[in-house]
């Protein structure tokens, strides 16, 4: 038997009221929000003007976000508080339908099941890896209504036949201070695991705290570029735990460097080549450094070498002295790659936020790549289980360019 949700009625700002009738999933902090109460778990808004009517879930310790679209006019079926558990539980059933074909291909065992707001499942996320389910929560809503959500979610994998798959089930509260670590919630989860990806063997420390060692949201990218590192010399920034590196090394690359400033991530590199290196045909060499620093020396005594460079910095990253953002970092380093790469060379940057549109992102990175001799040749973002919405440019939070020297 669910527990019953507290609904509460407001009042929104005009501009929310357009927004999500656009199909944008977000209500921000604003004087209206200011009205939202603690304990609110639904939200149920009209617009006067329109006749529109909204059910919301409750998100007042975001310290932004405080609401995420239910439903809406369009979906009366779904507006009535007392159906959110049974719509809960279809939605569920039919995030995991779209991923059962890539699931059947057992290419991987890194898969989203569900991908929050692109699935009408807002801030929730589902991710597969090897026999465990994490849960990862962007919206304390969840964490209030867990003890209905872990049954309804074991009903929605039993439904698909994924049941079997899963042997241990785990929650993680997604934060800005990433200090969250998996708390096993069913099943006993293991504190490391080997997880395939594309012929491809990474350990997966499921007790190091936030970060877990691989982002499957990047693995169809990965995928896409398999075929590109045949017989390439590749040099692969900001590596962390070296995925790039491992799918070039798998893909028959002849050299592949890693560049990292983080030694516990270079290590934990070196403890995947290990696990990969019987597939191997060309060499790898790390670098604990900077990216700057690497750049700089690489630049002296390997000038027009390599084939490909991969950049993929988080949000913001450091050089040990200063603090840089992906796109500052993306745009310094434009006139290094055009010094490293050979001709017809080619390099991958990512800039990994929701605060900067794809605008000005390609604006950027293009004008200073033009200054150095690098052509855009295409655009890289989320796609097969990581799916996007049109109307919620926040979600298509991973941007990436393709540019090859002339």
């Amino acid at each position: 038997m669910e527990t019953p949700l507290k609904t509460s009625n407001y009042e929104l700002h005009p501009a929310s009221y357009r927004h999500l009738s656009s199909g944008h999933p977000w209500v921000i902090t604003d004087k209206f929000t200011d009205s939202f109460g603690a304990k609110d778990r639904l939200i149920r808004c009209l617009c006067k003007k329109s006749g529109n009517q909204f059910l919301l879930i409750a998100d007042t310790a975001h310290p932004k976000i405080k609401a995420r679209l239910w439903s809406h006019a369009n979906e009366p079926e779904s507006l009535s508080p007392e159906s959110f558990f049974s719509v809960l539980r279809e939605r569920l059933i039919d995030s995991f339908s779209d991923r059962l074909r890539i699931i059947q291909e057992n290419k991987r065992q890194d898969i989203f099941l569900s991908f929050g707001e692109a699935d009408f499942l807002p801030g929730l996320f589902l991710m597969r890896l090897g026999e465990g389910l994490i849960i990862q929560s962007y919206s304390g809503f969840w964490k209030k209504i867990q003890k209905d959500l872990i049954p309804l979610i074991k009903e929605a994998l039993k439904e698909v036949g994924l049941e079997d798959m899963i042997s241990w089930i785990s929650w993680q509260e997604r934060n800005d201070q990433r200090d969250s670590p998996l708390k096993p919630i069913f099943g006993k989860m293991p504190t490391t695991i080997n997880v395939e990806e594309f012929g491809v063997t990474y350990k997966v420390k499921l007790d190091s705290g936030y970060d877990l060692g691989l982002f499957p949201d990047m693995a169809a990218i990965r995928e896409k570029f398999q075929k590109s590192f045949s017989s390439k010399k590749v040099l692969n920034l900001y590596a962390y735990t070296g995925a790039w590196s491992l799918m070039s090394l798998t893909a028959r690359a002849s050299h592949v460097t890693s560049v990292d400033l983080s030694e516990k991530y270079i290590n934990w590199l070196e403890e995947n080549i290990t696990l990969n290196e019987e597939k191997f045909r060309g060499e790898h060499r790390s670098i604990t450094s900077s990216v700057s620093s690497a750049l700089k020396k690489l630049e002296k005594s390997e000038p027009n070498s390599f084939d490909f460079i991969i950049c993929d910095p988080p949000s913001f990253s450091s050089d040990g002295k200063k603090t840089s953002s992906s796109l500052k970092s993306n745009e310094a380093h434009m006139s290094s790659f055009s010094q490293l790469l050979r001709k017809d060379g080619e390099v991958i940057v990512f800039v990994n936020t929701h605060a900067l549109s794809w605008k000005k992102v390609k604006d950027t990175l293009i004008s200073s790549g033009k200054k150095n001799k690098l052509r855009m040749i295409g655009s890289l973002n989320l796609s097969s289980d990581c799916p996007t919405l049109s109307s919620f440019p926040e979600g298509e939070y991973l941007k990436g360019l393709h540019f090859k020297k002339i």
